[in-house]
């Protein structure tokens, strides 16, 4: 029981060494509120608009969470805080991270080839276009489809769009369409494309651009006038979006863009397009040659996501630990004849609060349990994405951690709890010394085993703009319009990251549950 004791205080002692290496993070939120600075939302991998690069160069700004964004968004960006006289701070986050993220007032604007679409007006306001285009279809090179002049050639062939844009809605316009399911991001959508899961993908001349130029096994086909897509011009725009009550800056904004020539906004998506990380253009066809030419490029980003999704999952695994203590004793003192009338109300409101509270965290998926309280209490609470992250982590991991603490006090034999009251200890004194270290021991495997679940399910934190490891991986993705290769380098990354923890804590298990020679007195038998 001793030494069961002391591995209890070796961890308490865990949490409070993790506690300084945590602490910076939670104070970061400041900088977000500085006035000095235009914080702009992107997903960094929507090349040529926005990708993220390894290399500083005199177009990049740095990203919080490792590595350099670029394109023609941080070209119009940086124009646009100059204009303003303040400091460009760029957030890298998920696509649908973007809209909530700008109502709670967590950015300034988004630039990030959004369309101005009156279904997104509702929620947000836009300022004039930075951006004008056209809509092309993008197929594999050398084949028929390559020489289309019309929607009408793509009759009966597989076409995809973006899910949730005006790229996914048109492609019913082709007669007798195969209308195939959208999806999320460009890198998956050229994936389908180019293993021949779909004849043509749907886009706006630019990224067309940037993906040839990347894959030069595709090309893209423009339409002879009329025989195109119907859609108006301000369909292929993009624009920029700010909060509904944020006027002064949308009108800063438009000062700013009406100085700018449809020349100049040209050369400058022209030079965006030739800056677009080539590295594609050389990989191997050989898939482990690929992947370790991508982890060589980009091995800073991945190590970057590595020490974040660690810190995520271990933070939130101790904290999420000390909360699950708490609430599984809590819901596994029972209510007793000889308690007073208070004491028996205390318990049974206690017990009920845990259940609500394990029922909602555990009922609820963690990404929507981050998207709705990063962005619902950002005004109130002004956390940094990364300290919103492990918060969100650890009272998730919490109402797991509640019930394994729960059945690992079921385990310990009731008999040792009726001694310890038959000694004068009351029922928490014998939750504290006597059946907790226990029921530690006892869900040591279940412990560990949520610790291994939080490195993979951190990937979802993206949608807060916590840049971990599977995000890191999504940006190289759209920068290189790689999907499998880069994939299969992060699968083999959280494969070296499970793998030897697994290890780690069987031993670890191994060690606790080795039963010890009893040691006797001199001449004893």
């Amino acid at each position: 029981m001793k030494q069961t004791s002391k591995k209890i205080v070796v961890f308490l002692l865990m949490v409070l060494l993790l506690i300084p290496c945590i602490s910076p993070v939670l104070t970061s939120y400041a900088e977000d509120d500085d006035d000095n600075t235009f914080v702009v939302g992107m997903e960094c991998n929507y090349a040529p608009f926005n990708w993220t690069q390894v290399n500083e160069t005199k177009t990049s700004v740095a990203l919080d969470g490792g590595g350099y964004a670029d394109g023609y968004d941080v070209a119009i960006a940086k124009l646009i805080a100059d204009h303003l006289g303040k400091e460009l701070v760029i957030e890298k986050m998920s696509w649908d991270g973007l809209e909530p993220a700008l109502q709670a007032g967590a950015i300034d604007a988004i630039i990030a080839g959004m369309t101005d679409t009156a279904e997104r007006r509702q929620r947000v306001d836009f300022t004039g276009t930075y951006y004008e285009s056209e809509m092309v279809l993008i197929v594999r090179k050398g084949e028929e489809l390559e020489q289309a002049t019309s929607i009408s050639d793509f009759s009966g062939k597989r076409v995809l769009g973006q899910l949730n844009t005006l790229y996914d809605t048109v492609i019913d316009q082709i007669p007798d369409v195969i209308h195939a399911t959208a999806l999320e991001d460009y890198p998956a959508m050229v994936m389908q494309l180019t293993n021949g899961l779909v004849d043509a993908v749907t886009a706006e001349l630019p990224v067309a651009a940037g993906i040839i130029s990347t894959n030069p096994d595709l090309t893209y086909v423009e339409f002879e006038e009329g025989q195109g897509f119907e859609i108006d011009l301000t369909d292929t725009s993009v624009s920029i979006a700010v909060n509904k009550e944020d006027t002064k800056l949308r009108e800063d904004i438009d000062a700013f863009l009406n100085t700018l020539s449809s020349e100049t906004r040209k050369q400058m998506m022209d030079d965006a397009i030739d800056r677009i990380p080539a590295t594609i253009t050389s990989l191997s066809d050989n898939l482990f040659v690929a992947a370790g030419q991508i982890f060589k490029v980009y091995a800073p980003l991945f190590f970057s996501g590595i020490g974040s999704t660690l810190i995520l999952a271990f933070s939130g695994t101790i904290l999420g630990l000390l909360i699950g203590l708490v609430i599984g004793a809590i819901r596994a003192i029972q209510v007793e004849q000889r308690d007073s009338m208070l004491m028996k109300i205390v318990k049974r409101i206690g017990w009920l609060l845990t259940t609500i509270y394990i029922e909602v965290f555990r009922g609820t998926p963690m990404m929507v349990q981050s998207a709705f309280i990063y962005y619902g209490l950002k005004n109130i609470v002004h956390w940094s994405p990364f300290a919103a992250g492990i918060f969100v982590i650890t009272i998730n991991t919490g109402a797991y951690m509640a019930e394994i603490v729960r059945s690992g006090i079921q385990s310990v034999d009731k008999g040792q709890t009726e001694a310890a009251r038959s000694v004068g200890m009351n029922s928490i004194q014998t939750m504290i010394y006597i059946v907790l270290p226990q029921a530690i021991k006892n869900s040591f495997p279940s412990i560990g085993n949520e610790f291994v679940t939080n490195i993979k399910d951190s990937s979802v934190l993206n949608v807060i703009a916590v840049t971990e490891l599977f995000y890191q991986a999504k940006s190289v993705a759209g920068s290189l319009y790689a999907f499998v290769p880069t994939y299969f380098v992060v699968a083999l990354i959280y494969l070296c990251l499970t793998f030897p923890t697994t290890r780690i804590l069987n031993y670890i298990e191994s060690r606790m549950n080795r039963k010890k020679p009893m040691v006797t007195q001199k001449g004893e038998a």
